[in-house]
Parts: structure tokens; C-alpha cells; sequence
């Protein structure tokens, strides 16, 4: 009966120590089935960074393009600027120009005016007649205006 409970024993030991196996290797199935999804979590996130980083570049050169655009644009707005700034000090300076000539003459006495307006005649082509008519000046001034402005055509 010592046999018995020694070989009893030694059976249950042994069962034990199978089941002891059997939980172990159920476990390490689970760890490395675990052990297998973390690892495939693990390469998926890798393909996203991966693809994370492609956009990164992709988005960074697009900036690095408009930024590009955008200088290129400030300049040309520049230069037009400036093209501008020139244009309006020269019409500027056409305007003060042609403002100071109405002013003197504004200020001419009327005698230089109608003289003024004699030679324009004469110098459009206007006969003696419309040359009297026009400037209320004597014949003989018309005439001679009209001799001084052939004298000049000839020459």
C-alpha cells in the first residue's frame, strides 16, 4: 500500500506537473500570439509614420514653392511700385509745368494775348481777314505778321 500511495502520489506529481506544462505552453501560445498582434500594431504604425513623413516632405516642398511665388510676386509688386511712384512724379511735374504756363498766361497783359492768339492764327494758316477779325488788331499788324511768319517758312 506504500507502493500504492508512493506510486499515487508520484502520479498525481506527474499530472501535476503536466498540467503545470500544459498551462505553460496555453500561456506562452497566448504571450506569443500577444506577442504577435503588438508586433503587427507595431509595423502598421511604422507604414503610417513612414507615410506621415512622405507627406511632411511633400507639404514642406509645396511651402518652400510658395514661398518661392510669394517673393517672386513682392518683387514684381515692388517694381511696379516704383513704376508708379515714377509716373505719378512726372505727370505730377507735367501738371505743375503746364499749371505754371496757364498762370503767366493769366497774367500777360490782354495786348500779349491777342498777339499770342495772332500768331497761332497765322501759323494755322488764317488769312488776313480772320487774322483782323478774330484779334480786333489793325491791317497793317496783321500784315505784318503774316510777312514775319513767311520770312520764317522760307528760311
Amino acid at each position: 500500500m506504500e507502493n500504492i500511495s508512493a506510486n499515487l502520489i508520484s502520479l498525481i506529481g506527474f499530472v501535476i506537473v503536466i498540467l503545470v506544462v500544459l498551462l505553460l505552453v496555453v500561456r506562452k501560445n497566448r504571450f506569443a500570439q500577444q506577442i504577435d498582434e503588438l508586433q503587427q500594431q507595431v509595423n502598421s504604425q511604422e507604414i503610417q509614420l513612414l507615410e506621415l513623413q512622405d507627406l511632411l516632405a511633400r507639404q514642406q516642398s509645396q511651402l518652400e514653392i510658395n514661398q518661392q511665388h510669394c517673393t517672386e510676386s513682392q518683387i514684381e509688386n515692388e517694381q511696379v511700385s516704383k513704376q508708379l511712384e515714377h509716373r505719378i512724379k512726372v505727370t505730377q511735374e507735367q501738371f505743375n509745368n503746364q499749371f505754371q504756363s496757364i498762370e503767366q498766361l493769366l497774367h500777360q497783359p490782354p495786348e500779349d494775348k491777342l498777339y499770342t492768339r495772332a500768331q497761332k492764327l497765322v501759323e494755322l494758316g488764317a488769312g488776313l481777314a480772320e487774322i483782323m477779325r478774330e484779334c480786333d488788331i489793325p491791317r497793317a499788324e496783321a500784315e505784318m505778321l503774316l510777312s514775319i511768319h513767311q520770312r520764317k517758312a522760307v528760311k
